[in-house]
Protein backbone atom coordinates (compact mmCIF):
# COMPACT_ATOMS: atom_id res chain seq x y z
CA UNK A 1 0.00 0.00 0.00
CA UNK A 2 2.81 2.34 0.87
CA UNK A 3 4.60 1.67 -2.41
CA UNK A 4 1.43 2.63 -4.25
CA UNK A 5 1.55 6.07 -2.63
CA UNK A 6 -0.88 5.48 0.23
CA UNK A 7 -0.16 6.78 3.71
CA UNK A 8 -0.11 3.79 6.04
CA UNK A 9 -0.40 3.56 9.80
CA UNK A 10 0.22 0.29 11.66
CA UNK A 11 -1.26 -0.22 15.12
CA UNK A 12 -0.08 -3.14 17.25
CA UNK A 13 -0.82 -4.05 20.85
CA UNK A 14 2.67 -5.32 21.68
CA UNK A 15 4.92 -3.57 19.18
CA UNK A 16 6.52 -4.89 16.00
CA UNK A 17 6.35 -8.70 15.95
CA UNK A 18 5.41 -8.71 19.63
CA UNK A 19 2.95 -11.58 19.27
CA UNK A 20 2.77 -14.72 17.15
CA UNK A 21 4.83 -13.16 14.33
CA UNK A 22 7.87 -12.71 16.55
CA UNK A 23 7.40 -16.16 18.04
CA UNK A 24 7.24 -17.93 14.69
CA UNK A 25 9.95 -20.32 13.59
CA UNK A 26 9.47 -18.59 10.22
CA UNK A 27 10.25 -21.67 8.14
CA UNK A 28 9.39 -21.31 4.46
CA UNK A 29 8.70 -24.79 3.14
CA UNK A 30 6.83 -26.34 0.22
CA UNK A 31 3.80 -28.53 0.86
CA UNK A 32 4.26 -31.90 -0.85
CA UNK A 33 1.57 -34.39 -1.77
CA UNK A 34 -0.73 -34.99 -4.70
CA UNK A 35 -1.70 -31.74 -6.35
CA UNK A 36 -4.82 -30.13 -4.89
CA UNK A 37 -6.14 -26.59 -4.41
CA UNK A 38 -4.52 -26.13 -1.00
CA UNK A 39 -0.97 -27.26 -1.68
CA UNK A 40 -1.08 -25.45 -5.03
CA UNK A 41 -1.95 -22.24 -3.18
CA UNK A 42 0.72 -22.82 -0.52
CA UNK A 43 3.46 -23.46 -3.05
CA UNK A 44 2.51 -20.46 -5.17
CA UNK A 45 2.63 -18.28 -2.07
CA UNK A 46 5.99 -19.81 -1.12
CA UNK A 47 7.59 -18.90 -4.44
CA UNK A 48 6.30 -15.34 -4.21
CA UNK A 49 7.36 -14.83 -0.59
CA UNK A 50 10.86 -16.26 -0.91
CA UNK A 51 11.52 -13.87 -3.80
CA UNK A 52 10.01 -11.04 -1.74
CA UNK A 53 12.26 -11.67 1.28
CA UNK A 54 15.40 -12.14 -0.82
CA UNK A 55 14.80 -8.72 -2.34
CA UNK A 56 13.68 -7.05 0.90
CA UNK A 57 16.30 -8.22 3.41
CA UNK A 58 18.77 -10.66 1.85
CA UNK A 59 20.80 -10.90 5.07
CA UNK A 60 17.76 -12.17 7.00
CA UNK A 61 17.00 -15.23 4.89
CA UNK A 62 18.87 -18.53 4.87
CA UNK A 63 17.89 -20.44 1.76
CA UNK A 64 19.52 -23.82 2.33
CA UNK A 65 16.55 -26.06 1.54
CA UNK A 66 14.74 -28.51 3.81
CA UNK A 67 14.85 -32.23 4.53
CA UNK A 68 11.42 -33.70 5.28
CA UNK A 69 11.58 -36.90 7.30
CA UNK A 70 8.53 -39.17 6.87
CA UNK A 71 6.02 -39.38 9.71
CA UNK A 72 2.38 -40.40 10.19
CA UNK A 73 1.06 -37.31 8.40
CA UNK A 74 3.57 -37.35 5.56
CA UNK A 75 4.44 -40.94 4.78
CA UNK A 76 7.07 -42.00 2.27
CA UNK A 77 4.34 -42.66 -0.25
CA UNK A 78 2.94 -39.14 0.13
CA UNK A 79 6.35 -37.50 -0.02
CA UNK A 80 7.27 -39.47 -3.14
CA UNK A 81 3.95 -39.01 -4.95
CA UNK A 82 3.93 -35.25 -5.49
CA UNK A 83 4.62 -32.73 -8.22
CA UNK A 84 7.46 -30.93 -6.44
CA UNK A 85 11.06 -31.70 -7.37
CA UNK A 86 13.00 -33.43 -4.61
CA UNK A 87 16.08 -35.54 -3.93
CA UNK A 88 15.82 -38.64 -1.79
CA UNK A 89 18.45 -38.79 0.96
CA UNK A 90 18.81 -42.26 2.45
CA UNK A 91 20.43 -42.77 5.85
CA UNK A 92 23.81 -43.55 4.27
CA UNK A 93 23.73 -40.45 2.08
CA UNK A 94 22.81 -38.28 5.08
CA UNK A 95 25.77 -39.70 6.98
CA UNK A 96 27.96 -38.56 4.10
CA UNK A 97 26.51 -35.07 4.48
CA UNK A 98 27.02 -35.08 8.26
CA UNK A 99 27.86 -37.83 10.71
CA UNK A 100 25.65 -36.05 13.25
CA UNK A 101 22.47 -37.26 11.52
CA UNK A 102 20.69 -40.07 13.31
CA UNK A 103 19.45 -43.18 11.48
CA UNK A 104 16.84 -41.32 9.42
CA UNK A 105 16.11 -40.77 5.76
CA UNK A 106 14.16 -38.03 4.04
CA UNK A 107 13.21 -35.98 1.01
CA UNK A 108 15.17 -32.84 0.24
CA UNK A 109 13.47 -29.76 -1.29
CA UNK A 110 15.74 -26.97 -2.52
CA UNK A 111 13.14 -24.19 -2.53
CA UNK A 112 12.89 -23.71 1.23
CA UNK A 113 14.32 -21.26 3.72
CA UNK A 114 14.21 -19.82 7.22
CA UNK A 115 14.04 -16.11 7.96
CA UNK A 116 14.51 -13.78 10.93
CA UNK A 117 10.96 -12.67 11.85
CA UNK A 118 11.78 -9.50 13.76
CA UNK A 119 14.22 -8.16 11.17
CA UNK A 120 11.75 -8.85 8.38
CA UNK A 121 8.83 -7.20 10.19
CA UNK A 122 10.89 -4.13 11.10
CA UNK A 123 11.96 -3.72 7.49
CA UNK A 124 8.38 -4.04 6.22
CA UNK A 125 7.20 -1.37 8.68
CA UNK A 126 9.80 1.19 7.56
CA UNK A 127 8.21 4.38 6.27
CA UNK A 128 4.86 3.63 7.91
CA UNK A 129 3.54 5.43 10.96
CA UNK A 130 3.73 2.93 13.82
CA UNK A 131 1.71 3.06 17.04
CA UNK A 132 1.78 0.70 20.00
CA UNK A 133 -1.82 0.77 21.19
CA UNK A 134 -4.36 -1.75 22.46
CA UNK A 135 -7.43 -1.02 20.37
CA UNK A 136 -10.83 -2.06 21.71
CA UNK A 137 -13.20 0.02 19.58
CA UNK A 138 -13.61 1.38 16.07
CA UNK A 139 -15.71 4.48 15.40
CA UNK A 140 -17.00 5.18 11.88
CA UNK A 141 -18.16 8.75 11.20
CA UNK A 142 -18.18 10.96 8.10
CA UNK A 143 -16.66 8.15 5.98
CA UNK A 144 -13.63 7.91 8.27
CA UNK A 145 -12.61 5.41 10.94
CA UNK A 146 -11.39 6.76 14.24
CA UNK A 147 -8.97 4.55 16.14
CA UNK A 148 -7.49 5.78 19.41
CA UNK A 149 -7.36 9.35 18.06
CA UNK A 150 -6.13 8.33 14.59
CA UNK A 151 -8.30 8.69 11.50
CA UNK A 152 -8.21 6.55 8.37
CA UNK A 153 -10.33 5.95 5.29
CA UNK A 154 -9.52 2.23 5.11
CA UNK A 155 -9.07 -0.31 7.90
CA UNK A 156 -7.37 -3.69 7.51
CA UNK A 157 -7.89 -6.05 10.44
CA UNK A 158 -4.96 -8.41 10.97
CA UNK A 159 -5.83 -9.50 14.48
CA UNK A 160 -4.93 -13.16 14.47
CA UNK A 161 -6.52 -14.95 17.42
CA UNK A 162 -7.54 -11.72 19.18
CA UNK A 163 -11.24 -10.91 19.47
CA UNK A 164 -12.38 -9.14 16.32
CA UNK A 165 -13.22 -5.45 16.47
CA UNK A 166 -16.32 -6.09 14.35
CA UNK A 167 -18.81 -8.94 14.23
CA UNK A 168 -17.72 -11.61 11.73
CA UNK A 169 -19.66 -14.74 12.76
CA UNK A 170 -18.84 -16.60 9.55
CA UNK A 171 -15.10 -16.64 10.30
CA UNK A 172 -14.52 -19.02 13.21
CA UNK A 173 -10.93 -18.53 14.29
CA UNK A 174 -9.25 -21.25 16.32
CA UNK A 175 -5.91 -20.68 18.06
CA UNK A 176 -3.15 -23.25 17.57
CA UNK A 177 -0.28 -23.14 20.04
CA UNK A 178 3.22 -22.69 18.64
CA UNK A 179 6.55 -22.87 20.44
CA UNK A 180 10.00 -21.90 19.22
CA UNK A 181 13.35 -21.99 20.94
CA UNK A 182 16.59 -20.45 19.74
CA UNK A 183 19.63 -22.45 20.76
CA UNK A 184 23.36 -22.32 20.31
CA UNK A 185 25.07 -25.56 19.37
CA UNK A 186 28.45 -26.64 18.02
CA UNK A 187 26.69 -28.96 15.58
CA UNK A 188 26.74 -27.82 11.96
CA UNK A 189 23.24 -28.29 10.53
CA UNK A 190 23.53 -28.23 6.72
CA UNK A 191 19.86 -27.48 5.97
CA UNK A 192 16.47 -27.15 7.63
CA UNK A 193 14.92 -30.40 8.89
CA UNK A 194 11.25 -31.17 9.46
CA UNK A 195 9.38 -34.07 10.96
CA UNK A 196 6.85 -33.32 13.70
CA UNK A 197 9.05 -30.33 14.54
CA UNK A 198 11.28 -28.04 12.48
CA UNK A 199 15.00 -27.45 12.99
CA UNK A 200 16.72 -24.63 11.17
CA UNK A 201 20.16 -24.55 9.64
CA UNK A 202 22.73 -22.49 11.54
CA UNK A 203 21.62 -18.89 11.06
CA UNK A 204 23.62 -15.71 10.59
CA UNK A 205 23.35 -14.84 14.29
CA UNK A 206 24.94 -18.19 15.25
CA UNK A 207 21.69 -19.66 16.56
CA UNK A 208 19.48 -22.53 15.49
CA UNK A 209 15.69 -22.30 15.72
CA UNK A 210 13.61 -25.31 16.76
CA UNK A 211 9.86 -24.91 16.48
CA UNK A 212 6.54 -26.70 16.38
CA UNK A 213 2.88 -25.90 15.90
CA UNK A 214 1.14 -28.77 17.58
CA UNK A 215 -1.68 -27.98 19.94
CA UNK A 216 -5.15 -26.73 19.05
CA UNK A 217 -7.22 -24.97 21.68
CA UNK A 218 -10.97 -24.58 21.87
CA UNK A 219 -11.60 -20.89 21.27
CA UNK A 220 -14.82 -21.09 23.27
CA UNK A 221 -12.71 -21.83 26.35
CA UNK A 222 -9.87 -19.46 25.67
CA UNK A 223 -9.97 -15.84 24.55
CA UNK A 224 -6.58 -14.46 23.63
CA UNK A 225 -6.10 -11.04 25.21
CA UNK A 226 -2.32 -10.95 25.36
CA UNK A 227 0.74 -12.71 23.98
CA UNK A 228 1.42 -16.29 25.01
CA UNK A 229 4.58 -15.46 26.95
CA UNK A 230 2.31 -13.65 29.43
CA UNK A 231 -0.55 -16.15 29.37
CA UNK A 232 -1.06 -18.33 32.45
CA UNK A 233 -2.33 -21.08 30.14
CA UNK A 234 1.27 -21.71 28.98
CA UNK A 235 3.67 -20.27 31.52
CA UNK A 236 3.52 -23.21 33.94
CA UNK A 237 4.40 -25.72 31.20
CA UNK A 238 7.38 -24.03 29.56
CA UNK A 239 10.10 -26.38 30.84
CA UNK A 240 8.41 -29.57 29.67
CA UNK A 241 7.57 -27.97 26.30
CA UNK A 242 11.21 -26.97 25.75
CA UNK A 243 12.47 -30.40 26.76
CA UNK A 244 9.99 -32.04 24.38
CA UNK A 245 11.29 -29.94 21.47
CA UNK A 246 14.92 -30.79 22.29
CA UNK A 247 14.16 -34.50 22.63
CA UNK A 248 12.41 -34.62 19.26
CA UNK A 249 15.22 -32.63 17.62
CA UNK A 250 17.84 -35.04 18.97
CA UNK A 251 15.99 -37.95 17.38
CA UNK A 252 16.90 -36.41 14.01
CA UNK A 253 20.38 -34.98 14.53
CA UNK A 254 22.91 -34.97 17.36
CA UNK A 255 22.87 -31.48 18.85
CA UNK A 256 26.11 -30.95 20.75
CA UNK A 257 26.74 -28.43 23.53
CA UNK A 258 23.20 -27.08 23.41
CA UNK A 259 22.43 -23.80 25.14
CA UNK A 260 18.84 -22.54 25.02
CA UNK A 261 19.11 -18.81 24.36
CA UNK A 262 15.44 -17.80 24.21
CA UNK A 263 11.95 -19.26 24.21
CA UNK A 264 9.04 -17.86 22.18
CA UNK A 265 5.35 -18.70 22.37
CA UNK A 266 2.55 -17.62 20.06
CA UNK A 267 -0.96 -18.67 19.15
CA UNK A 268 -1.48 -18.99 15.40
CA UNK A 269 -4.93 -18.31 13.96
CA UNK A 270 -6.58 -20.87 11.70
CA UNK A 271 -9.96 -22.00 10.37
CA UNK A 272 -11.24 -25.48 9.52
CA UNK A 273 -10.33 -25.31 5.83
CA UNK A 274 -6.72 -24.25 6.66
CA UNK A 275 -6.95 -21.67 3.89
CA UNK A 276 -6.27 -18.08 4.98
CA UNK A 277 -9.04 -15.51 4.54
CA UNK A 278 -8.67 -12.16 2.79
CA UNK A 279 -10.88 -9.36 1.51
CA UNK A 280 -13.74 -7.00 2.25
CA UNK A 281 -15.66 -7.82 5.42
CA UNK A 282 -19.24 -8.84 4.72
CA UNK A 283 -21.84 -7.48 7.15
CA UNK A 284 -23.47 -10.81 8.01
CA UNK A 285 -26.75 -9.61 9.52
CA UNK A 286 -27.32 -6.74 7.07
CA UNK A 287 -26.70 -9.02 4.07
CA UNK A 288 -29.14 -11.68 5.30
CA UNK A 289 -31.71 -9.06 6.15
CA UNK A 290 -31.50 -7.76 2.58
CA UNK A 291 -31.32 -11.22 0.97
CA UNK A 292 -32.89 -13.79 3.35
CA UNK A 293 -33.13 -16.31 0.50
CA UNK A 294 -29.34 -16.75 0.69
CA UNK A 295 -30.09 -19.23 3.48
CA UNK A 296 -31.94 -21.35 0.92
CA UNK A 297 -28.97 -21.36 -1.43
CA UNK A 298 -30.04 -18.46 -3.68
CA UNK A 299 -27.00 -17.12 -5.51
CA UNK A 300 -26.48 -13.42 -4.97
CA UNK A 301 -23.69 -11.51 -6.78
CA UNK A 302 -20.86 -10.76 -4.37
CA UNK A 303 -20.98 -7.06 -5.16
CA UNK A 304 -24.63 -6.94 -4.03
CA UNK A 305 -23.85 -8.05 -0.48
CA UNK A 306 -23.67 -5.53 2.34
CA UNK A 307 -20.17 -4.76 3.58
CA UNK A 308 -18.58 -2.77 6.35
CA UNK A 309 -17.42 0.23 4.36
CA UNK A 310 -13.72 0.29 3.47
CA UNK A 311 -12.97 -2.49 5.95
CA UNK A 312 -10.83 -5.49 5.07
CA UNK A 313 -9.28 -8.52 6.72
CA UNK A 314 -6.23 -10.77 6.50
CA UNK A 315 -6.42 -13.67 8.93
CA UNK A 316 -6.22 -17.44 9.51
CA UNK A 317 -2.64 -17.78 8.28
CA UNK A 318 -2.08 -20.72 10.62
CA UNK A 319 1.47 -22.04 10.91
CA UNK A 320 2.42 -20.62 7.50
CA UNK A 321 2.26 -16.93 8.37
CA UNK A 322 5.53 -15.98 6.72
CA UNK A 323 4.75 -18.08 3.65
CA UNK A 324 1.32 -16.52 3.18
CA UNK A 325 1.93 -12.99 4.51
CA UNK A 326 3.52 -11.11 1.58
CA UNK A 327 1.46 -13.01 -0.99
CA UNK A 328 -1.83 -12.18 0.73
CA UNK A 329 -0.78 -8.57 1.22
CA UNK A 330 -0.14 -8.29 -2.51
CA UNK A 331 -3.53 -9.84 -3.30
CA UNK A 332 -5.37 -7.50 -0.93
CA UNK A 333 -3.55 -4.33 -1.94
CA UNK A 334 -4.27 -5.08 -5.62
CA UNK A 335 -7.92 -5.59 -4.68
CA UNK A 336 -8.14 -2.29 -2.81
CA UNK A 337 -6.24 -0.21 -5.37
CA UNK A 338 -7.15 -1.87 -8.67
CA UNK A 339 -10.28 -3.85 -7.74
CA UNK A 340 -8.49 -7.06 -8.73
CA UNK A 341 -10.58 -10.09 -7.81
CA UNK A 342 -9.54 -12.12 -4.78
CA UNK A 343 -9.25 -15.90 -5.38
CA UNK A 344 -12.47 -17.62 -4.36
CA UNK A 345 -10.84 -20.15 -2.04
CA UNK A 346 -9.53 -17.42 0.31
CA UNK A 347 -12.40 -14.94 -0.01
CA UNK A 348 -14.61 -13.70 2.81
CA UNK A 349 -17.65 -14.23 0.59
CA UNK A 350 -17.06 -17.97 0.35
CA UNK A 351 -17.17 -18.30 4.14
CA UNK A 352 -20.17 -15.99 4.38
CA UNK A 353 -22.32 -18.00 1.95
CA UNK A 354 -21.32 -21.27 3.59
CA UNK A 355 -22.21 -20.01 7.08
CA UNK A 356 -25.52 -18.52 5.91
CA UNK A 357 -26.66 -21.81 4.38
CA UNK A 358 -25.47 -23.72 7.41
CA UNK A 359 -27.47 -21.46 9.73
CA UNK A 360 -30.72 -22.63 8.16
CA UNK A 361 -29.73 -26.28 8.32
CA UNK A 362 -28.88 -25.85 12.00
CA UNK A 363 -32.20 -24.14 12.70
CA UNK A 364 -34.09 -26.98 10.99
CA UNK A 365 -32.29 -29.63 13.05
CA UNK A 366 -33.09 -27.75 16.29
CA UNK A 367 -36.78 -27.48 15.36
Amino acid sequence: MQKSGKKVAIIDREGIAGGASGAAGAFLSPLPGKKNSYNTFVNKALNFSIDFYETLVPDSINKEGILRVPDNNFTKEKLEDNNIDYDYFGAEKLQDVSSDFKDVDGYFYKNAAVIEPLAICKKMAEGCDFYTKDVHKLIFKDDLYSVEGLKAKNIILTQGVSKSLVEIPYIEISPIFGLRIDVKTTTNIPFNIHKSISISTNKNNNTVSIGATHERHDSSQLECTTTCDKCIFYVDHEKEQVNSLLDKAKELIDLKNVDVVKTYKGARATIKSYFPVVGKIVDYNASLEKYPSIRNGTKIPQESLKYYKNMYIINALGSRGFVFGPYLAKILSDNIINNTQIPQEISTQKLFFKAARKSKATAQRMS
